[in-house]
C-alpha cells in the first residue's frame, strides 16, 4: 500500500539501514533492533481511520510484546484530534502534532555571520561534538536526565553509521571550534529530508540554522536535482517559522500517539 503522508513516508526514509519496515494489509510495523528505546523507531503506523485506542494499543502490544513503550502513527494526512485522542490523552498518552513542511520554489539563500563557518561533520571528534550539543539542547529543553544522554549518543553511533554508509550528511556550524549548531539530510531518488536541527541558545537568532538549512540543500541538490526537500516541525513552533522563511511551506499535520511506559493494569481505557 502506497504511503500517504509525506511526512510518515519521510520518517521510513531516515531509518534506511537501521530499521526493518513491516508492511502488513492494515498497518505497518516499524522496529529498529540497535535502538528498542528510540520511540519513533519502533512503532505501529496505522493506514485507516477510526482511532480505537483499546484495538490499537493491542495491535501494539501483539507486534511489540517486550516493549514498555506505546507509539502509535497514522498513515493520515491531516488527521483531526477525536474523540479517540482524547482517551488516550486521558490514559497518559502525549499526542504529538506535527508540520510536515516542503520546499516551494527555490530556497531562500542564507549566509552565515562572519564568525561562523560550515562544513561536513566528518572526524570523531566533530561527531563527539554533536551528541554533545545534542544532549544538551534536549536537556535544557526538559528531556529527562535518566538515560537520555546514553539514548543520543547512541541515536548518533547509528546516524554517523548512516553517513558513512551513502545515505545522507550532517552539518555543523563551528565559532572558531566551537560546535554551535548542526542538523542532518538524509535523501532517496526523489525525497530529501532534514534531521535534528539544533542551535545553541546562545548563537539562536543570527540567522545561523537558516545557513544550515542552505548548506544541506545545496548538499543534497548537487547528488540529486529534481529532490522534494522536507522537514518536519512542532506545529505553530519557532523552528517552523524559520524553515517557513527559507522557503518551506505546511503541506500537512501529523499525529502520533505516545507513552513510554504505558501499563494497563491502572490506564483508564476500558
Amino acid at each position: 500500500m502506497k504511503i500517504r503522508s509525506h511526512g510518515i513516508a519521510s520518517d521510513l526514509l531516515v531509518m534506511r539501514g537501521l530499521s526493518e519496515v513491516d508492511h502488513r494489509p492494515n498497518r505497518i510495523i516499524l522496529r529498529t533492533p540497535s535502538e528498542p528505546n528510540f520511540w519513533f523507531g519502533n512503532a505501529v503506523i496505522f493506514f485507516d481511520p477510526p482511532v480505537d485506542p483499546q484495538a490499537q494499543i493491542g495491535q501494539f502490544r501483539a507486534d511489540f510484546p517486550d516493549a514498555t513503550h506505546v507509539m502509535l502513527l497514522w498513515d493520515i494526512p491531516d488527521m483531526k484530534q477525536g474523540p479517540g485522542h482524547e482517551e488516550l490523552r486521558r490514559a497518559g498518552f502525549t499526542i504529538d502534532e506535527s508540520d510536515v513542511l516542503t520546499l516551494a520554489g527555490p530556497i531562500t539563500r542564507n549566509n552565515p555571520p562572519p564568525d561562523v563557518s560550515l562544513r561536513r561533520i566528518d572526524t570523531d571528534d566533530e561527531w563527539r561534538a554533536v551528541a554533545k550539543l545534542q544532549i544538551e539542547i534536549g536537556l535544557e529543553g526538559g528531556q529527562d536526565t535518566t538515560g537520555y544522554a546514553t539514548f543520543v549518543k547512541n541515536r548518533f553511533t547509528n546516524r554517523r553509521r548512516q553517513v558513512e554508509d551513502g545515505f545522507g550528511a550532517w552539518f555543523g556550524a563551528f565559532d572558531g571550534d566551537h560546535l554551535v549548531a548542526d542538523l542532518g539530510i538524509f535523501h532517496d531518488a526523489s525525497t530529501a529530508r532534514y534531521q535534528s536541527v539544533e542551535t545553541r541558545a546562545s548563537h539562536r537568532r543570527r540567522g545561523i540554522c537558516s545557513a544550515l538549512v542552505s548548506a544541506a540543500h545545496d548538499w543534497a541538490a548537487a547528488r540529486s536535482p529534481d529532490l522534494k526537500f522536507v522537514i518536519v516541525a512542532d506545529t505553530d513552533s519557532a523552528a517552523g517559522r524559520i524553515y517557513r522563511r527559507c522557503g518551506f511551506h505546511l503541506t500537512e499535520t501529523n499525529l502520533a500517539a505516545y507513552n513510554p511506559s504505558y501499563d494497563e493494569r491502572t490506564a483508564a481505557i476500558a
